[in-house]
């Protein structure tokens, strides 16, 4: 039967559809219950991870990035903000490397509106910045850092201060501008001091042992380096102790000058790993330092195998240089100063597409207040704005003349880093043509005099009475070989060659025996060309056994002397 219902009335429910009604509510508002109470669980489990992964970064970065792999990127906007933070953050300390940066940016399109939580504002440019530099763009860097600075000039964060001037001076660093750089490490480090973490103490230190090298203060950089090696030492940290170590011996091998103490010497050895670029690197300057120049050349081979950064294979270069002009091969040591020349040159061309104190004054003048506070010692920025054409004619003034010191500045250092690498070069091209030409020289007397004056002497010496055709060609003889042994002059070129060729060896037996007779002089130098006996005695108008017995009293003599050209002298008495 149908019913007909007017419009405004409400329809006759019987009991049976009032209870189906009813137990239908029940069961929608108990799942509802058990959905709600099972996400909140979810929650509160989540979170509960996100504290244990950020308790760990820290110190056990790696327990932490394992952590926030097994979670997910939920929940609100806040706890997905955090964990983009977090797993940015534990990537960065476990030092894997991150060219994407949307992860970051979800982080930070969440923290820049919560501008009272400049703690985690800081963090989120930070590792934002780090990413930037791995990406290659380092005025995009630089500019997030210099944002955070800004933020933290009100606050009394040191630890995170610390951090920020590292990076900062890293950029400068990777610049060549060494003393800017020397300027933020030294923030960096004073910062970490206040904040009382001595492991980014020692490594600031470090850095700005490395600006001091760079900028030819040696003094400086050693002291820096010892510094770091005692904090290092006071930490028991070994991994830090090894890279002043390593620094240091690199430093006595490019100082030349200071003798190196045997305990601090056995200590770098030691401590040099033999699987990486720095400890065989350090193994060259070991050995170096102990003139063992084989020794040296087989760890330089190995230290190429285990890098091509172009930075690190100059560094190479340079050290092959030192290598060979140490062995006296100048010819080797001419081929590596090129090389080290070419490749410093593509650094410095591929720096100059860039200027990190460029993009510091562009930030400054988007950033009035921030320039303000940077140049607060600077009248200009306190003058009332009398007119807005004169202020930006002003600032477009100031921009144009800093751009052009820091382009002198940097073809300044490319002109010097130029000038002396083409100084070493002429001069080692200097020695070499030298050497070639004493080398032609004492060929051609030897093979035009010398061999002639032994051949005829031993002739002559040798000469059988019996044949009196003879006779002449033996009177002959004897006239060259007397003219030879009473001419001045011969004996003069003579001590030459024995100065060219055995390391001015006339010249110091002169020194080191004053009071020795002209006679024995002569005969040193006879024997020290190579003549032999035979022939010394019809120079000398003595008899062999005489000659024998003279040359033995001499070596006995230098052999009883105290001097430092004992080795020498003995060495080619044959």
């Amino acid at each position: 039967m149908q019913s007909s219902l007017k419009k405004g009335t409400t329809p006759y429910l019987n009991p049976r559809d009032f209870y189906y009604i009813h137990s239908m509510k029940c069961r929608i508002i108990l799942g509802l219950s058990a959905i709600l109470f099972f996400t909140g669980c979810y929650n509160r489990e989540h979170i509960s991870r996100l504290d244990e992964a950020e308790a760990l970064l820290q110190n056990k970065p790696d327990s932490a990035l394992t952590i926030l792999k097994q979670l997910k990127r939920e929940g609100s906007q806040a706890e997905q903000a955090r964990y983009a933070l977090l797993y940015s953050e534990a990537l960065d300390k476990n030092h894997i490397k991150v060219t994407d940066d949307s992860l970051i940016r979800q982080a930070w399109s969440h923290y820049k509106h919560h501008s009272k939580d400049l703690r985690h504002q800081c963090k989120t440019l930070y590792y934002w910045g780090r990413i930037k530099l791995r990406a290659g763009d380092k005025p995009g860097a630089l500019r997030l850092f210099l944002k955070i600075e800004e933020k933290l000039k009100d606050t009394n964060e040191p630890y995170y201060a610390g951090l920020l001037y590292g990076q900062i001076g890293e950029v400068y660093y990777e610049q060549m501008n060494y003393s800017r750089a020397y300027h933020y490490f030294r923030e960096a480090r004073n910062n970490f001091r206040q904040s009382d973490n001595v492991r980014e103490e020692t490594e600031s230190t470090l850095d700005m042992a490395a600006a001091a090298f760079h900028s030819k203060d040696i003094e400086k950089a050693m002291r820096l380096y010892a510094a770091a090696l005692d904090l290092a030492d006071e930490q028991k940290n070994d991994h830090l102790a090894k890279a002043s170590l390593t620094n240091l011996a690199s430093l006595y091998v490019v100082s030349g000058k200071r003798q190196i103490p045997h305990d601090l010497l056995q200590r770098i050895e030691l401590s040099a790993r033999q699987d990486t670029l720095y400890g065989y690197h350090t193994l060259v300057d070991v050995n170096l330092l102990k003139n063992r120049i084989d020794s040296a050349r087989y760890y330089l081979a190995l230290a190429e195998t285990k890098t091509t950064d172009i930075r690190d294979l100059a560094d190479l270069q340079y050290t092959a240089y030192r290598i060979e002009a140490q062995a006296r091969n100048f010819e080797k040591a001419t081929d590596n100063i090129h090389r080290y020349i070419y490749l410093t040159d593509s650094l410095t061309r591929s720096n100059m597409q860039f200027s990190a104190g460029m993009v510091e004054r562009e930030y400054f003048k988007e950033r009035t207040d921030f320039a303000e506070y940077r140049m607060k010692n600077r009248t200009t920025w306190e003058i009332a704005a009398a007119t807005v054409t004169l202020l930006m004619i002003g600032v477009a003034y100031y921009i144009t003349r800093q751009r052009l010191r820091l382009q002198r500045e940097r073809t300044d250092r490319y002109l010097l880093l130029a000038e002396e690498a083409n100084s070493e070069y002429k001069t080692l091209t200097e020695r070499m043509e030298g050497q070639r030409n004493t080398e032609n020289h004492l060929k051609g007397l030897i093979a035009s005099r010398f061999d002639i004056i032994d051949k005829l002497g031993k002739t002559y010496y040798e000469r059988e009475n019996t044949a009196s055709q003879q006779a002449a060609m033996f009177h002959e003889v004897k006239q060259i070989i007397t003219d030879f042994a009473e001419n001045n002059e011969m004996l003069q070129e003579l001590e030459l060659i024995v100065n060219t060729c055995h390391d001015n060896a006339m010249q110091k037996l002169r020194n080191d025996f004053p009071a020795m007779k002209e006679a024995d002089i002569r005969l040193l130098c006879y024997i020290f060309v190579g003549f032999s006996p035979q022939v010394i005695s019809l120079f000398m108008k003595d008899t062999v056994a005489n000659v024998y017995a003279r040359k033995s009293r001499l070596k006995s003599r230098i052999k009883s002397a105290e001097t430092a050209n004992k080795d020498l002298f003995l060495s080619l008495f044959g």
